[in-house]
């Protein structure tokens, strides 16, 4: 990029939030120093879009006269004004037109000094919850008739149960004289700038997180000094330990979303590091052990934290081992999510051993109670195994399945199931498929295998039929797709016979494969059953 901005003598302007962290990492990656940009005082502002809105001196002249002499424009363009508040400025004195009583007291009108005004007016209305009611009523309701605003504020008053009110009555429900007392559930007991300032944190610019189903804007918290909230929980944890099964208690309840379960999973893992001792990962096994699955999901990148710490990593691995094989269900979840969580992408060796070990302990409880325990464990497996897939395991994953399917040591019902959903990411099988390696002749088995259990038909078959859909605009998945057809046609059991019909009724022209597999069901049909018979 910089050698092409070069050619073109030309510079790129990259506008960034004062970010501390962000920054630095700029400096590192690009090494390049970021230029602080700094708005250009309120009076350059105010002239040159005065000027460019009103060309006319003589007509600027004439609106600035409107300015009455309690508001000289020196008062008004105060150091910390921002570009969009002069704009604000110029705007209301173009739109009075001139006339002073249009445009009235300025500085009182414009935003910037209502918001300024507004923590000192609650304050003021701290012990007036009529008033506070009618605060809020005027303020969603301004320019309605008073009688509406008035009956607003009276139904808004009644909902709020007394929390619009400052202090608790100085006499209880019996009768008795209490002191007067600040009411916990006061809905402006504490604005969010004071305890901001009281704990030393500010607010971020707000932006666009893009994260999850849609985009939505984000104003994040951060403490004003690097570290502090690591330094914060460290200390606690480390000095009261009394607080720590407070936090466990409150974290585990925490709502099931990434944005929220990545943060606990982290401190919690840090938190068996600030431990230490012989019962570090205890409060990663209590939520291990829980019965949501919220708090198994914190376990398991928890654990993975934990073992960034050399001493602690020992541990976390035979507690794993152990898990692996135990008789609870969540124990046992938890294993499998840790496989496919950072732990487990960092050592797939072993992620794959231990997902292995739950394969055999489902197995080994065929036929007993607690099916639905084992169908539990299972589906994390499954996910695990994609997870490792996903993450550039492939061939170390696929590998593992063709041992464990030969060595007929694991129900082959789930090792063909796990295959089918590793077929939902189908590139790295096009690729070895097209180009006819090693790998295709046992991928070509598998699907034949999976394709012939009823229990992984339909999935299998599926795949297979988006397989082919896709292929129409890729030419090398369109010769992977033909070739595994190919070769399935020339064995025709009934799992391929299935698969075939399925094409052939609901595949359209273009499609990869379609061409074979109405060829292999012609030459069926006309008697050369093989094996579909």
């Amino acid at each position: 990029m910089r050698s092409l901005l070069d050619k073109a003598t030309a510079h790129m302007v990259i506008m960034l939030p004062d970010d501390a962290a962000l920054l630095r990492r700029l400096e590192q990656d690009l090494h390049v120093r970021p230029v602080r940009c700094v708005p250009p005082p309120p009076a350059m502002v105010f002239g040159s879009y005065f000027e460019a809105v009103v060309p006319d001196q003589r007509e600027r002249e004439r609106l600035l006269s409107a300015l009455n002499r309690r508001h000289e424009l020196s008062d008004l363009l105060v150091p910390e004004l921002v570009p969009a508040e002069v704009v604000e400025l110029v705007t209301a004195l173009v739109t009075a037109d001139g006339d002073p009583d249009a445009l009235g007291d300025l500085g009182g009108r414009l935003s910037y000094r209502a918001e300024e005004e507004v923590p000192e007016l609650m304050r003021e209305l701290r012990g007036d919850p009529d008033a506070l009611a009618f605060l809020l009523a005027a303020a969603v309701y301004e320019g309605l008739d008073h009688r509406l605003v008035r009956e607003e504020a009276a139904r808004l008053l009644t909902l709020s149960e007394g929390r619009l009110t400052a202090e608790l009555p100085p006499t209880d429900s019996s009768g008795s004289e209490k002191a007067g007392r600040p009411n916990p559930d006061f809905v402006f007991r504490r604005s969010l700038t004071e305890l901001l300032h009281t704990v030393r944190a500010v607010r971020r610019e707000r932006e666009i997180s893009t994260e999850g189903a849609y985009a939505h804007s984000v104003q994040g918290v951060v403490f004003v000094r690097h570290r502090q909230a690591e330094a914060v929980l460290r200390h606690v944890w480390r000095e009261y330990g009394q607080l720590s099964d407070l936090l466990v208690e409150w974290l585990r309840e925490v709502e099931r979303t990434p944005e929220l379960t990545k943060p606990v999973g982290q401190f919690m893992g840090r938190a068996a590091i600030w431990g230490g001792g012989r019962r570090a990962l205890r409060h990663i096994k209590a939520l291990a052990e829980a019965d949501r699955t919220t708090s198994r999901l914190i376990a398991a990148n928890a654990l993975g934290i934990a073992a960034e710490d050399p001493v602690l990593v020992a541990e976390v691995r035979y507690r794993l081992q152990r898990w692996s094989v135990a008789a609870d269900v969540h124990l046992r979840t938890t294993v499998a999510y840790t496989c496919g969580a950072e732990f487990g992408l960092s050592r797939p060796d072993l992620a794959l051993r231990l997902l292995h070990d739950l394969l055999l302990g489902v197995r080994s409880r065929s036929g007993q109670r607690g099916q639905d325990d084992d169908g539990k464990v299972l589906l994390a497996v499954r996910v695990a195994m994609l997870s490792l897939f996903q993450a550039g395991n492939e061939a170390k994953v696929f590998g593992r399945l063709v041992e464990w399917l030969d060595a007929e040591q694991c129900d082959t019902e789930q090792v063909l199931s796990v295959f089918g959903q590793l077929l939902q990411s189908p590139g790295w099988f096009m690729r070895r498929l097209a180009a006819e390696t090693p790998e295709a002749g046992s991928m070509v088995e598998f699907v034949r295998r999976a394709l012939n259990s009823e229990s992984s038909f339909d999935a299998t078959c599926a795949a297979l039929l988006r397989w082919a859909d896709w292929a129409r605009w890729d030419e090398t998945q369109f010769r992977a797709v033909e070739n595994l057809f190919a070769a399935l046609a020339h064995v025709m059991r009934f799992g391929e016979f299935r698969l075939f019909v399925e094409m052939d009724e609901t595949g359209a022209d273009g499609w990869a494969g379609l061409n074979t597999a109405r060829a292999s069901l012609s030459r069926w049909r006309a008697g050369e059953r093989g094996e579909a018979a």
